[in-house]
């Protein structure tokens, strides 16, 4: 069901950003060779996630609202990763700015529930 309202939408979306940051952090987190993910790894990780499923276009939007407010980088380089097992391209990075959002949103999130 799609949102309904202009406030529903806006929740819908920053709760999309919320879980970007949080499939970006998980990646981090695991300090592999080749940091970051891909926008179709991530599409692909966060497919079940109830608003992606609504609209498949909002991680490419919720990217580049994230680049602008600079809580994530791309990095370009394409870099051969060995967990992978081939070469991967633009991905994108959570940035300490990306990680304090996260953090404020979890913490504001804990205190609701």
């Amino acid at each position: 069901m799609a949102a309904r309202t202009p406030k529903d939408a806006a929740w819908t979306f920053h709760e999309t950003l919320v879980e970007v940051l949080r499939h970006l952090n998980q990646a981090a987190e695991r300090q592999t060779g080749v940091d970051g993910l891909e926008e179709l790894e991530l599409e692909r990780s966060m497919a079940r996630f109830w608003a992606v499923e609504l609209d498949p276009g909002q991680v490419s939007e919720a990217l580049r609202v994230l680049q602008e407010n600079r809580m994530v980088d791309k990095e370009t380089d394409p870099a051969y990763a060995w967990e992978r097992q081939r070469v991967v391209g633009d991905r994108f990075k959570i940035t300490a700015d990306g990680k304090a959002y996260l953090l404020r949103q979890v913490q504001q999130q804990d205190r609701i529930a």
